[in-house]
């Protein structure tokens, strides 16, 4: 079995990395270099790591490769492709060069097969001081680069390098306007401060052949457009600081450079843009909703979600025609969808959440692993799984919002080529890049999908389900938004259905994990804690509930009927009022409907053709 080497790759900033300049580079010599020396080798890529983040505490991937040489048989060889790799800090530096002299680790630096013994003093003082050497460079290096920008700015030019801003160009390192992008800088401002969303402005902005976003090939980007709507250059003002990092972590001011910039937007346009992004921003805290099934519903036959819908003195879930979006009417054919009737809110939320419990607490895996209270999740840590399992979903959820635009698009397309509007060139240029951007969101989001069911299919989830055994029985209790969390670590969709037959709507309930039916195996012999073995046989991911359609109707009594009849009688044929008249003096005296709901124009004339013939006989 051949000695393992372990090649640390680390750079110290973005473009690098998106470049694939400097890590390829370090990853094709480190190769090299462990054929040469012979060794298999075991890679660390740290990928970014800025240098001023370089103690091991912001390390991960070091502390791996720390950690695999202090096992017995560990790695006892290191490839670096530079000394400032290892650590330019001496707290790193020290805490690294400890393990590895208590370990007798062989450093290999670049192109050379002579590793730098560091029992032997001089060679310790050398890559020391190699270090020290390097980490000089790299400052100097930087601080020449920050040194010549700002004597730039200060002597009057306007351009702070690296990506030129969209809407402008560069001569003699000053921005100008660019002619063509300046108008569409305008154009996005514009739709926006009418009214449109950033998601018109991209889908308007993909449209065009003669533009394209500065780092993407497939489209725009809603976070790009979101901060050139932010972006103050526009109104002629740019703001460069020079700031350092202090020891404590803080940051310290160094100095501040005002720049003027042609300007593209006028102020008052772009002072009520701020103001309607931030009404945006704090709308989009999406409010506490009464109903607990928000987002778990949708018909079996058209994929819709539901809708909750306030009536005035019930909740209930709608129909699919009472789905909102733009294009439902083209889209969705809702003469052939199942669902006739609404659900009503608090029976369906009642017993979905009792039929849910029921099953965790039936299912023998949750049963049984609840029991194994030494058992350990392979993940390192519950919560940041759980959040990088929702950030995930999030992604998911826009890249198919996004795919559902585009297709949009290309149908709308396709009609305007067919009436003229658009010639059959220029609409051909804008479905192949529409298509170009499909492929792309589709790759996107197979990547996606297998990240999801890594995270997803982890052993951990039992361990997870476990603690959640404990509290099952206050789950009633909690406020709806921790009810809502709870079910959907659970319940991957329900699916609803109205069987006229039986007056009733149909629910399956499609969960996550296997658990309606499960059974134990148990197996001849015992474990090595003197346990029966036994495996879990899976059971069935669906469950149907049957949630019946109420046929009682919340009348009035026959009191406040014949109170309210004669109320009528003297608003419309002793007084005289017209129909809206009579409703608004009925709603003033607190006064319903024989359903018990409030009055308008129809409600009142359906009845009082019902009752006309009672009451002219009064006269």
């Amino acid at each position: 079995m051949k000695k393992k080497i372990g090649l640390l790759y680390r750079v110290s900033s973005k473009p690098q990395e998106v470049d694939g300049s400097s890590l390829d580079t370090q990853k094709e010599m480190g190769r090299k270099m462990s054929k040469v020396l012979g060794y298999d080798y075991v890679e660390f890529n740290e990928g970014v790591q800025s240098s001023y983040n370089v103690e091991i505490n912001f390390r991960p991937k070091l502390v791996e490769l720390l950690n695999e040489i202090q096992k017995p048989k560990g790695i006892r060889k290191v490839w670096v492709f530079n000394t400032d790799r290892l650590g330019r800090y001496s707290n790193s530096w020290y805490s690294i060069l400890k393990v590895f002299l208590d370990y007798g680790v062989e450093v290999y630096v670049g192109e050379s097969d002579k590793p730098y013994d560091l029992k032997n003093l001089t060679d310790k003082l050398t890559i020391g001081l190699l270090s020290l050497i390097s980490q000089y460079d790299n400052e100097l290096r930087r601080m020449r680069s920050v040194m010549g920008k700002r004597n730039s700015l200060k002597s009057g030019n306007t351009y702070l390098g690296s990506t030129i801003p969209f809407g402008y160009s560069v001569k003699n390192k000053n921005l100008i306007i660019d002619n063509t992008e300046g108008k569409y800088v305008k154009k996005i401002f514009k739709m926006y401060d009418e009214g449109q969303s950033t998601m018109d402005i991209k889908m308007f902005l993909d449209k065009q052949v003669e533009i394209q976003p500065r780092k993407s090939k497939y489209g725009w980007n809603l976070g790009t457009i979101q901060k050139m709507l932010r972006n103050t250059l526009y109104i002629g003002k740019q703001v460069w600081r020079w700031e350092e990092n202090l020891p404590n972590g803080e940051k310290k001011l160094i100095e501040e450079i005002e720049i003027e910039t042609p300007k593209i937007i006028d102020k008052k346009v772009f002072d009520r843009v701020q103001k309607r992004m931030d009404s945006s921003t704090r709308n989009n805290t999406p409010k506490e909703s009464q109903s607990l099934l928000r987002g778990l519903l949708e018909c079996s036959v058209c994929g819709l979600m539901l809708p909750e819908r306030n009536q005035q003195n019930s909740m209930y879930y709608g129909r699919c025609k009472e789905y909102k979006w733009k294009y439902n009417g083209e889209k969705f054919d809702y003469n052939n969808c199942g669902l006739k009737k609404g659900l009503r809110t608090e029976l369906t939320d009642t017993l979905v959440l009792d039929k849910v419990l029921e099953s965790l607490t039936e299912s023998k895996r949750v049963r049984e692993e609840f029991k194994k209270k030494n058992l350990e999740p392979k993940w390192e840590n519950e919560n940041e799984n759980k959040k990088k399992l929702n950030k995930i979903k999030g992604y998911i959820n826009k890249k198919e919002k996004e795919k559902e635009r585009i297709e949009r698009e290309l149908v709308q397309i396709d009609f305007e080529i067919r009436l003229g509007k658009l010639t059959s060139r220029y609409g051909e240029q804008l479905k192949d890049k529409f298509s170009e951007r499909l492929t792309v969101i589709d790759e996107e989001l197979q990547k996606l999908k297998k990240e999801e069911k890594l995270y997803s299919d982890t052993k951990g989830w039992v361990n997870w389900i476990e603690k959640m055994y404990e509290i099952l029985d206050d789950v009633p209790n909690f406020d709806n938004s921790k009810k809502r969390t709870f079910l959907k670590d659970y319940v991957e969709s329900i699916k609803v259905n109205y069987n006229p037959n039986i007056q009733s709507h149909e629910l399956d309930i499609s969960f996550l994990k296997p658990i309606i039916g499960d059974t134990i195996i148990y197996k001849e012999g015992k474990d090595e804690k003197g346990f029966k073995r036994y495996d879990i046989e899976e059971g069935e991911n669906n469950l149907e509930v049957i949630i019946p359609t109420s046929t009682k109707r919340n009348r009035i009594s026959k009191k406040d009927r014949e109170k309210l009849n004669n109320h009528i009688y003297e608003l419309k044929i002793k007084n005289g009022l017209s129909h809206s008249e009579v409703c608004e003096e009925l709603n003033n005296l607190g006064l319903r409907t024989p359903t018990n709901k409030i009055w308008d124009k129809p409600k009142f004339s359906s009845y009082y053709n019902y009752i006309k013939k009672e009451l002219l006989g009064k006269e």
